[in-house]
């Protein structure tokens, strides 16, 4: 069990006379037992913020702590961390049972190790197997050895690099779940890295979304979802993306609304000071998730020029003041040509400014 703390780590690659920044002053506090997802889009640091945590990489500038104590200059096989790739990382000539009860040779009786063995074998699904040359199993099943083989090892702490990418989605879903139950059962904190938000917002306490080698957002997955800080985390969050439409601030009279450049007009009266809010801001981006859409009888125009299932739902992209939105509602019917008013749920508007991406609220 074991606090991390990255502490202004910045990791730069050469490859001669090129030099890429791949992680920037980057601060993040991992408390102990706490499941920590890092999330964004290919090339944004996160592998690399991992791999500084294990003792992989060191940084170029920064200190990297365990419980309070410098493990910069530490290398991995001292930092007592349990790692789990994408590819399974087991020996193809020796048998599942002798995969798991490698790391215990030197530590348990023959007695002890069979006991740790079988049990984690249970847990993991894969008692039938222990026998078996690991060569000879499927991707799925090596993936199940190669996370019962680090459950034995008694790390400090679970770091696992998007683990589940090669499974397929069966087997997917069941190790989601089995990767949450070792978690809360032994106590232990995961930092868990992957592209696909579904994996890390179901299984994550905590989640830092990251881009160009920056956390942009540490926060719940509900903070994230509800109350993203830009528009980079407002797009990368959810499913549909939030859709976002320029606008600006217009008085009239004793309310406040926003301008689009076609001349439609949505009042934000509702949002307390909005006028001290939004002073100082020309240009704004108002940002709506799919879902907080609906179909109204007085509202702005939209037109349908696409639509897809999702689930129970159906995805309807709508031309709106010149751009497209896309909406996601359930019981109603349109098809493509077909024009409807529409509406917003006003108290779920997230306001943005144009220049920064900032979230106001």
């Amino acid at each position: 069990m074991v606090e991390i703390l990255l502490d202004n780590v910045t990791k730069i690659f050469k490859s001669g006379k090129k030099t890429t920044t791949a992680v920037k002053n980057l601060t993040l506090r991992v408390p102990d037992k706490t499941f920590l997802g890092l999330l964004g889009p290919s090339g944004c640091g996160k592998t690399t913020t991992l791999r500084i945590m294990a003792g992989l990489e060191k940084p170029t500038s920064g200190r990297v702590y365990f419980d309070g104590v410098d493990v910069t200059a530490m290398d991995a096989s001292k930092r007592n961390v349990a790692m789990i790739f994408q590819f399974p990382a087991l020996y193809p000539t020796l048998s599942v049972y002798d995969n798991i009860a490698i790391a215990l040779r030197t530590k348990l009786s023959p007695g002890e190790i069979r006991k740790e063995v079988l049990g984690v074998a249970e847990f993991i699904g894969i008692s039938d197997y222990l026998k078996t040359n690991v060569s000879k199993l499927d991707v799925n099943l090596r993936q199940k050895v190669a996370i019962a083989k680090v459950m034995v090892r008694d790390p400090s702490v679970f770091i696992l690099d998007e683990p589940l990418t090669v499974v397929e989605p069966k087997v997917r879903n069941e190790l989601r779940s089995k990767l949450k139950e070792i978690q809360l059962k032994l106590g232990k904190s995961m930092i868990y890295v992957s592209h696909d938000q579904t994996e890390v917002l179901t299984l994550a306490d905590k989640v830092a979304v990251m881009n160009n080698g920056e956390i942009l957002q540490y926060d719940t997955p509900e903070n994230l979802y509800n109350k993203p800080r830009d528009t980079f985390v407002a797009w990368f969050i959810g499913y549909p993306s939030m859709n976002f439409i320029e606008c600006e601030p217009i008085r009239k009279g004793d309310r406040m609304y926003l301008s689009t450049a076609s001349g439609s007009m949505y009042d934000v009266s509702h949002i307390p000071d909005v006028e001290k809010l939004l002073e100082g801001h020309k240009k704004l981006v108002l940002g709506i998730r799919p879902e907080h859409i609906f179909v109204a009888r007085e509202g702005v125009k939209a037109k349908c020029v696409k639509v897809e299932r999702f689930g129970s739902m159906k995805i309807f992209h709508l031309e709106v003041d010149g751009t497209t939105i896309k909406a996601k509602m359930q019981s109603i019917n349109l098809t493509v040509g077909d024009t409807v008013q529409i509406d917003f749920h006003r108290d779920k508007i997230i306001l943005f400014d144009a220049e920064s991406g900032k979230s106001l609220f």
